[in-house]
């Protein structure tokens, strides 16, 4: 490490403070409803569905997103081991949904210019696949905005339902019929510490889900269907409202220094930022790729200049030990990618002195 140089960590997560949450703790406090649907999550429920632009009992909140893409994938199509399509390029999570929901995950290669699945590609594999296909997810790479009416027709016109993770997306989703799913985790855009928000136009999907969440019950205590315990607690819905209501104020943050970063990587050659990336949408993270696979190399040498440097999603969920030996297409978009992609420090409180710092050592790195 450099000396006197001050370590620049990956992240820094900050979600509500002490002062922040008590207004919402004294409510608990009062009411004595802890979970099971308690007055707090309904009314983040609410708040989330006006934010998005659903009503009430098309968006549900969950204990995570792992299990709310899993209880979503089971809702759809789960149970019988089938093929869920999904790209290799993604965080573990994903794939792990899959298999909870009783499905095989197949691997798909993304498009090089967006980062996720194209619906062609996608179409061709059913074709090819046929009735081994029980379901299609789809990832939203680092919070991208996704337009889900494609594949809202991808499943009209294949019968094959398609589930959105879109983890890091609290700021780009729009609602469509296929139910997407937004991560509260801590290191999220939207941070509740963990949670899980699914929202889909399909009330109905909502209500089995939310049924599924809870013990299988649909309105009363008798379990008619498969269910588990997934059901957000007061307390985490109070993280979450108090983050909600400070949500402005982390935007602003997320964005001054998105732009910080887009303005300092216009002068880093032989590097490209992740797409759309200062569009207008935040996210939490941010990820650039190199011209040539350096991103083992690079990431060693930030780390000795004092700058965390982390591949988010590994190398792909194809190489992960657990996945390595199911079935997929040829992935050679998504292994030329995550050999030369780094993901960079980012939070609302890096300062444009960092950014600049990092950006200088990447220039080294681009020119060695």
């Amino acid at each position: 490490m450099i000396a006197d140089a001050k370590q620049i960590p990956l992240m820094r997560p900050k979600l509500p403070d002490a002062a922040q949450l008590m207004p919402y703790l004294r409510e608990i406090d009062a009411n004595r409803w802890y979970t099971n649907f308690g007055p707090l999550e309904q009314r983040l429920t609410g708040r989330f569905a006006a934010q998005f632009g659903v009503t009430g009992d098309q968006a549900v909140c969950l204990s995570n997103a792992t299990t709310a893409l899993s209880i979503s994938l089971a809702a759809l199509a789960g149970g019988d081991g089938r093929y869920c399509l999904m790209p290799s390029f993604t965080f573990v999570a994903t794939a792990q949904a899959a298999l909870a929901a009783d499905l095989t995950p197949y691997f798909l290669d993304v498009d090089p210019a967006t980062w996720r699945l194209d619906t062609d590609a996608v179409r061709d594999a059913i074709t090819r696949l046929g009735s081994d296909v029980a379901a299609v997810m789809v990832v939203a790479p680092f919070g991208a905005p996704i337009d889900i009416a494609p594949w809202d027709r991808l499943t009209e016109e294949t019968g094959v339902p398609v589930v959105i993770d879109t983890a890091a997306g609290f700021d780009s989703v729009v609602p469509g019929v296929s139910p997407a799913i937004v991560s509260l985790h801590a290191t999220k855009p939207l941070a509740a510490g963990e949670g899980g928000l699914v929202i889909s136009r399909d009330g109905d999907l909502i209500a089995e889900i939310k049924a599924r969440a809870n013990f299988g019950f649909h309105g009363q205590r008798s379990a008619v269907g498969p269910g588990g315990n997934a059901k957000l607690g007061e307390y985490a819905a109070a993280v979450a409202l108090a983050a909600l209501d400070q949500w402005a104020e982390t935007r602003a943050g997320f964005a001054r220094t998105t732009a910080a970063y887009v303005d300092a990587m216009n002068a880093v050659p032989a590097l490209q930022l992740s797409p759309g990336f200062g569009d207008g949408w935040v996210s939490a993270t941010c990820n650039v790729v190199f011209d040539a696979p350096t991103g083992e190399t690079a990431i060693a040498v930030l780390e000795q200049a004092g700058i965390e440097a982390r591949r988010w999603w590994n190398r792909g969920c194809h190489r992960e030990p657990m996945f390595s030996e199911v079935d997929c297409d040829p992935l050679p978009v998504t292994e030329d990618m995550v050999d030369r992609m780094v993901g960079l420090p980012f939070g609302i409180d890096l300062l444009p002195a960092d950014v600049r710092r990092i950006a200088d050592a990447l220039t080294a790195i681009s020119m060695t």
